[in-house]
């Protein structure tokens, strides 16, 4: 059966999230140090370390592992009070940042003190200038709109996705929009793949799901019986096991032409 409707996923499907953590980091701790003698890796791996250390320790982890909301994510991600886990949690992460950047600051040899808050509104500051699409994203969405109805299933907290993608100006190529913490889990669970063929009016077998995540994107789709493209970017993390194996790799969404016809 002809593929009639598409779903794609978001995170380093649509538009880069871990080259953007990566790149605000640097942005935000290159002036607190001499850049010949800590390498933007190194700092990376010290925020990751002191971000892990406080997460682990969280009563949250566990409900942010269930909607799919990261430790370094809760370093910048806006508010969302929509729910009173998601208050909690946003209440929580004024206090985890400020232990976070302490700790890095006393990594570096720094008075956490006098830094701490600048790291904090540094970073803030440097990862919401980097929500942006993949080049090959926004021409392909454009050649595919009123052809295909088109979803977006991503994982996470509801308001931090659809800000990303709203600043991104990918937002509005998408109906519906469904995000895990709505549904208090996260893909691969079947409820997600099941709401979306709902909301798209389509049988799974007119579906396609795009996405880069083997564990999640496409072993979710493939159990639910829809075709499943991977997204495969160089330099992306794809490592997460061989929970399914995708109908389709493509390396970016220009190839999707050959795929539909």
């Amino acid at each position: 059966m002809p593929i009639t409707a598409l779903i794609f996923d978001l995170d380093d499907t649509l538009m880069p999230e871990h080259p953007a953590d990566e790149a605000a980091l640097a942005a935000t701790l290159q002036p607190f140090v001499d850049e010949d003698e800590v390498s933007d890796d190194v700092l990376a791996k010290l925020v990751w370390k002191s971000s892990r250390e406080a997460w682990l320790a969280s009563s949250f982890r566990e409900y942010a592992q269930t909607v799919g909301t990261s430790s370094l994510e809760q370093l910048w991600a806006p508010e969302d009070r929509s729910t009173p886990e998601l208050a909690g949690l946003s209440v929580w992460s004024i206090a985890f940042r400020e232990t976070v950047w302490r700790g890095v600051a006393e990594d570096l040899g720094l008075d956490p003190e006098s830094c701490w808050r600048m790291m904090d509104l540094g970073f803030q500051q440097e990862r919401g200038i980097r929500h942006f699409a993949y080049g090959d994203v926004i021409p392909v969405l454009d050649s595919l709109k009123g052809k295909y109805p088109m979803g977006l299933l991503t994982n996470g907290i509801p308001k931090v996705q659809r800000h990303k993608a709203a600043a991104a100006n990918l937002i509005d190529f998408f109906n519906p929009v469904i995000i895990s913490g709505e549904h208090v889990t996260k893909k691969p669970d079947p409820i997600l793949f099941e709401a979306m063929l709902k909301d798209l009016n389509v049988d799974a077998s007119e579906a396609a799901m795009i996405g880069d995540r083997l564990a999640t994107d496409i072993a979710g789709a493939a159990a639910a019986g829809i075709t499943t493209i991977q997204v495969y970017r160089p330099g992306n993390n794809h490592a997460d096991g061989d929970e399914a194996t995708p109908d389709h790799v493509i390396t970016d969404l220009t190839e999707l032409a050959e795929i539909l016809e």
